[in-house]
């Protein structure tokens, strides 16, 4: 069974991006202070907000029921 979502986010330059975590990948990315996201059509790296965090942590919740 593949444990890893796809969320998907849009770069401050309004690109559309996908990325992909398992709840353990992205648990140790955010104790890390780790969690950046990359743009592949900008080159753009940005932090991940409150509100991201929270729905990815959401869906997290309803994907393991």
């Amino acid at each position: 069974m593949n444990n890893r979502l796809a969320f998907e986010i849009v770069c401050p330059h309004n690109h559309n991006q996908t990325v992909k975590f398992t709840q353990d990948e992205f648990e140790a990315a955010l104790k890390a202070n780790a969690l950046l996201f990359h743009c592949n059509t900008c080159n753009t790296k940005w932090p991940a907000t409150s509100d991201e965090i929270a729905k990815f942590r959401k869906q997290f919740a309803a994907h393991s029921k």
